[in-house]
C-alpha cells in the first residue's frame, strides 16, 4: 500500500481545538484508511483519537503534514480536502 502526503495549514483562529480534532476523527473513522497528522519534523499521530489531535498543540498558521495509507488517490486527496475544511474555523 502506498502513501499519499499533503500540508494543510491550521487557519481557524483558535487553533486546532476540540471541534476540528472531532471532524477530523470521525472522517478518519468513516474512511476506514489509517490517517496520520503532525507538524513538519515531528512525529506524525494517529488521527483517530480527538486527544492525540489536540496534544499536537497546533496553532493558527502552522502547516500539518497529512498522510494516509491508500493506493485511491482521488479518495486522498477528497479526505485532504476535507480536513483542510475542518480547519478553517
Amino acid at each position: 500500500m502506498s502513501t499519499i502526503s499533503a500540508t494543510v495549514v491550521i487557519q481557524d483562529p483558535i487553533g486546532l481545538h476540540a471541534r476540528p480534532a472531532g471532524q477530523i476523527v470521525k472522517l478518519v473513522k468513516e474512511s476506514g484508511l489509517t490517517i496520520r497528522m503532525g507538524k513538519a519534523g515531528e512525529e506524525l499521530v494517529l488521527a483517530n483519537s480527538p486527544l492525540r489531535m489536540m496534544a499536537l498543540k497546533a496553532k493558527t498558521g502552522e502547516e500539518m503534514l497529512v498522510e494516509i495509507d491508500t493506493e485511491d488517490e482521488a479518495l486522498a486527496q477528497s479526505l485532504i480536502s476535507q480536513i483542510q475544511d475542518f480547519l478553517k474555523g
